[in-house]
């Protein structure tokens, strides 16, 4: 389980900067080793310390103690085991736990969770079909029943958010179109 993303290198002790991809950063100071994976391959590191700087979190692992000795951890994915993850407080969720549900408005399903777009204000379920995305906010007022455990999530939702959502990506499949006939258009100009 991913819980922050080295970004980049920090000052001249060996420690990088990190976007911390957690709710809960008070489980910096239980870690011990960690497996930081990228690109390339895959490291186990074991963490000396950490400190919140600027709101990301800079880590320092043993043994690195120059900037040049942490270069190849750039870009890196600083992961635990599931075993160590913290229990989310009742009735939130991991992205990893809803990606992948299927969700169903009113016993009728509307697709499977893809990806959840974080808007600042609140979340949004993006639910991938063939005749467009469809978005639903992760709200208690929307959400029924959500069973990660079953892989479903149950939704009562207004007609008027489902119409939106259509009218939505006509609007964006008519200006795709438009944008591509104009290329085109400005193609056979140049020639």
């Amino acid at each position: 389980m991913t819980i922050a993303r080295i970004t980049r290198v920090h000052g001249i002790r060996g420690e990088v900067v990190a976007l911390s991809l957690t709710d809960f950063p008070e489980r910096f100071e239980r870690l011990d080793t960690v497996r930081i994976e990228t690109k390339e391959q895959v490291f186990w590191e074991v963490l000396e310390g950490y400190r919140f700087h600027r709101n990301r979190i800079l880590l320092k692992f043993a043994g690195f103690d120059r900037p040049h000795e942490v270069e190849h951890l750039m870009g890196g994915a600083v992961q635990v085991p599931e075993s160590e993850r913290v229990q989310p407080p009742p009735d939130t969720y991991f992205h990893s736990d809803l990606i992948g549900c299927e969700v169903f408005n009113r016993k009728q399903s509307l697709g499977e969770v893809r990806r959840i777009l974080e808007t600042g204000a609140a979340a949004l379920l993006v639910i991938e079909r063939g005749d467009g995305d469809i978005l639903i906010p992760l709200a208690k007022q929307f959400l029924r029943e959500v069973d990660p455990g079953k892989r479903r999530i149950d939704v009562d939702l207004p007609t008027d958010l489902i119409e939106l959502n259509q009218v939505s990506e006509s609007a964006r499949s008519k200006r795709r179109k438009a944008e591509r006939e104009g290329r085109k258009a400005a193609g056979s100009k140049s020639g």
